[in-house]
């Protein structure tokens, strides 16, 4: 069996500030982002880790960087499928604006029919995440395989993502068999973690979502999860 942990990075400086961050360069964490991944040390199911791979986004690699004071990694590495939804001219907008626009409904109810103005889809952007993180599960099998060691070992296999809110919500729908259109019914909070197990045979299960050191329920609210 491998394992998935899927972090969403900490707190940032957008997050803060209520603003849809998506790819606007400089975004960086918080201190109070920075104690949240650390945090995660007394919580974390998994202490060695096989891989990680992270966004190549700033506030997930300040989150990787934090993430390697507290746990061993053997191999580390930026994955660009792994990078924020590209939310084009919604980028580094306020959120109460853009719940004021009439395409925020189709982000809510159809975001699977959501192309961002100037950016990508939220259908392209789930596929993408989704495709890193099978690669990544496939990449663990083969090496667990390639131990020697039993693929039950709950020491082998073990991957980490580094990523964010929207990416994660759509490989736990994934996971879940829950289509697209519904993956907003998922919160994924700022410095928390999920497991995905993936037995040899048959569906991956969710084995635990957006738990946080301080116990911190993700917003209700979408785009922002603070």
């Amino acid at each position: 069996m491998v394992h998935l942990v899927l972090i969403r990075h900490g707190e940032s400086d957008a997050n803060a500030a209520g603003l849809l961050a998506g790819r606007t360069p400089g975004v960086a964490l918080t201190a109070a982002g920075r104690a949240q991944i650390r945090s995660l040390a007394g919580v974390l199911p998994f202490a060695s880790i096989t891989a990680l791979r992270h966004s190549p986004l700033m506030r997930c690699v300040q989150t990787t960087e934090e993430l390697l004071g507290i746990v061993t990694v053997a191999q580390t590495r930026e994955d660009p499928d792994l990078a924020e939804v590209d939310y084009g001219q919604w980028s580094g907008q306020p959120l109460t604006s853009l719940k004021a626009q009439p395409e925020w409904t189709r982000v809510a109810e159809c975001p699977s029919s959501m192309v961002f103005p100037g950016g990508e889809s939220l259908k392209a952007a789930a596929a993408r995440g989704i495709a890193a993180a099978q690669a990544l599960v496939a990449e663990l099998r083969q090496l667990t395989a390639g131990s020697g060691q039993d693929e039950n070992s709950c020491e082998d296999g073990v991957g980490i993502i580094v990523s964010h809110g929207d990416i994660i919500k759509a490989i736990l729908a994934d996971a879940l068999g829950i289509p697209l259109d519904r993956f907003q019914r998922i919160a994924v909070a700022p410095g928390s973690f999920s497991v995905i197990s993936y037995p040899a045979t048959g569906h991956p299960v969710v084995t635990a979502m957006s738990v946080t050191a301080g116990g911190r329920q993700a917003s209700p609210d979408l785009g922002g999860g603070r």
